[in-house]
């Protein structure tokens, strides 16, 4: 008689019960089940080791046109292509982006998953991350980076490191990718996942950059609402991009494709873990990078605590950035005053998921700041990708601070150009195309750096810089959205919140040291709007079609009135959308959502009675011969 060990029977049982253990009578009855020697994970198909298959050979020289929600369901059962749709809906740029949804109430099925998918589009228009869909992406990320980049293999095995945010939900879509991942053989041996547990997007990076793993994913929604969640995925090269994306999606598709066939669900965990080949903490490697990148730009390699006698409070708000405190208390600041610092994915305090553009989040900081006379106040969001910051104005004799105020967006951008105009001359920021008119001209004039303006996206933004760079054209030095997403050359170009945090506490520290003021100060000369807004206009039909045509509607009596006005003259070197300048100094832009019946609008003014006179009633005029778009908002 066969002795099975407990590990084995655990598996035997997840795999008649199916997900959350619901029972799947027909688990065994598929000749297509293979169990994988290595860890019990069961294969949807026999031929996952065959990474030259022709789905796999289609995705790897897949034509730039492709869109995945383009699927001919001419013979697809109805229930199967609302999961395939559900899978390319998750789309989100180079991200995959969706709602959270269990399975508990599956009866075990696809085609219930089906249902409970096609319910919750139409309760809410929102594509569901389902954990089916974490296992079909696992499965198909090892088949893609097998099939294009199969030289990144890690010893004997490939090996991919999972990490999340807090969210409560990450940890089951991290065993369902985990699953899916590790059902697929390698070419020298299995696909190993191993779980480092709750970190931070670029950390993710540096452990794939570091050796630590061939590849790796990290589950999270940043700063989207709690219900959220999303995956985003990194090789050897980098982040991976939009086209890659497609790429995945097809092989996921193929995947649940193959379970659908069988009509079972794969097994996962339930809520009592991840699946995986090792469980690992690799954050303290990247917390010590974080500290030797501080001792760097303080320029005191000798002194163990350099950052002594500086104050500051740092709010991750229960994201991922939590640990960021200890690595600035460990270098010797005064962090007494930080707050939120406990990681909870049901982000309990006042602000809710923490996003450094929230203005509330920002109040907050600013009153911890005074709270304790702080130096600075740092923000994350979710993952850590973006910071924000909090400065005082004032700094009296006394040592006394006061007059906080926020560190964001054009001004964000402005002083981590003072830095670099010092250490690169004449090098070239890459920024999105929301940046202002007078943050172009302090680059440029004031620094006398090169301004590139670009597609908003951070991914759009950081692919620019690293092409201006590669080609020789420009040394792009920084890649920078208004919204906080930074990425800088020196740093490998990874998009990285503590990092950027990390060259703002260095100049702080080194301007302390010399006695001087304010690094406000630095900025004196970049000329703010009064009047900032952004608008979001949706269309009320939910059709993207529609929002295109009445897009380009009013895009083209935007640049006709720019022919018949003195007080809007078109930017032609604009690259994204309609943006104007306004006579008085100001702009405003008009831009299409990629992935929302939205029309987005962003006005900068030197009051508001000017952007009401010569920006929102001309503008209302030309909205107001459309029916379907809910305008409400300008008036």
């Amino acid at each position: 008689m066969a002795i099975i060990s407990p590990t084995t029977a655990l598996i035997f049982l997840s795999a008649i019960l199916g997900d959350d253990g619901i029972s799947s009578s027909s688990a065994f009855t598929s000749p297509n089940i293979l169990h994988s020697k290595y860890t019990g994970i069961l294969h949807a198909s026999p031929s996952t080791n065959n990474i030259e298959s022709s789905s796999v050979a289609v995705a790897a020289n897949l034509d730039p046109a492709f869109n995945p929600n383009e699927i001919d369901a001419g013979n697809t059962p109805p229930n199967l292509q609302t999961i395939l749709t559900g899978l390319s809906e998750l789309k989100s740029g180079s991200d995959l982006r969706g709602t959270f949804l269990s399975h508990k109430n599956s009866g075990g099925t696809i085609a219930n998953i089906s249902h409970l998918v096609k319910q919750l589009k139409k309760d809410s228009g929102a594509a569901a991350f389902t954990p089916f869909a974490a296992h079909c992406f696992g499965a198909s990320f090892a088949r893609w980076l097998l099939q294009t980049q199969p030289d990144v293999v890690h010893g004997n095995a490939l090996r991919i490191c999972i990490g999340r945010d807090p969210r409560l939900h990450g940890e089951r879509l991290a065993d369902a990718f985990a699953r899916g991942a590790e059902s697929v053989d390698g070419v020298t041996g299995p696909v190993r996942v191993v779980y480092t547990d709750v970190a931070t997007t670029p950390s993710m990076y540096e452990f794939v950059r570091a050796d630590k793993c061939d590849a790796a994913v990290m589950i999270t929604a940043s700063h989207l609402p709690e219900h959220k969640n999303g995956m985003k995925f990194f090789s050897k090269n980098g982040g991976l991009a939009s086209l890659d994306i497609g790429q995945l999606i097809m092989l996921a598709q193929k995947e649940a494709r193959s379970w659908y066939d069988m009509g079972i669900l794969p097994p996962s965990s339930g809520n009592a873990g991840v699946l995986c080949s090792e469980l690992v903490n690799f954050m303290p490697y990247y917390e010590n990078t974080l500290k030797q990148a501080v001792i760097r730009e303080v320029g005191s390699t000798s002194h163990p605590n350099p950052l002594s006698g500086i104050k500051i409070v740092v709010n991750p708000g229960n994201g991922a950035g939590c640990f960021f405190d200890g690595v600035l208390g460990d270098l010797g600041a005064n962090v007494a005053g930080s707050i939120h610092l406990t990681p909870d994915g049901t982000f309990p305090d006042t602000f809710g998921v923490p996003n450094p553009e929230k203005k509330d989040m920002v109040e907050e900081t600013m009153r911890a700041c005074e709270a304790c006379n702080a130096d600075i106040g740092v923000m994350f969001d979710t993952d850590a990708d973006r910071s924000g910051f909090v400065l005082p104005r004032v700094i009296n004799k006394d040592g006394t601070r006061s007059n906080y105020e926020p560190l964001n967006g054009n001004r964000l951008i402005a002083l981590l150009s003072v830095i670099f105009s010092s250490s690169s001359p004449g090098c070239t920021i890459v920024t999105d195309s929301t940046t202002s008119e007078g943050l172009s001209t302090f680059l440029e004039d004031k620094l006398g750096l090169h301004h590139f303006r670009f597609l908003r996206g951070y991914a759009n933004v950081i692919a620019k810089a690293k092409e201006l760079t590669d080609s020789g054209d420009a040394n792009a030095e920084v890649a920078i959205e208004t919204s906080g997403h930074c990425a800088m050359k020196e740093n490998g170009y990874v998009d990285d919140g503590t990092y950027t945090a990390v060259k703002i506490i260095g100049l702080l520290a080194r301007t302390a040291a010399s006695g001087e003021g304010s690094l406000l100060d630095l900025i004196s000369d970049l000329d703010e709007m009064p009047f900032e807004e952004e608008f979001r206009i949706r269309v009320t039909t939910g059709s993207l079609e529609t929002t295109t045509s009445i897009f380009k509607q009013v895009s083209q009596s935007m640049i006709e009135n720019c022919d018949s006005t003195n007080d809007w003259t078109l930017d032609e070197d604009n690259l994204e959308g309609v943006r104007v300048r306004l006579s008085s100094g100001g702009f405003f832009m008009i831009r299409q959502s990629l992935h929302d019946p939205v029309i987005s609008m962003q006005v900068e003014s030197i009051s508001q009675e000017e952007a009401s006179e010569k920006v929102l009633k001309p503008l209302l005029s030309m909205f107001s011969k459309h029916d379907s778009l809910d305008y409400s908002a300008l008036e």
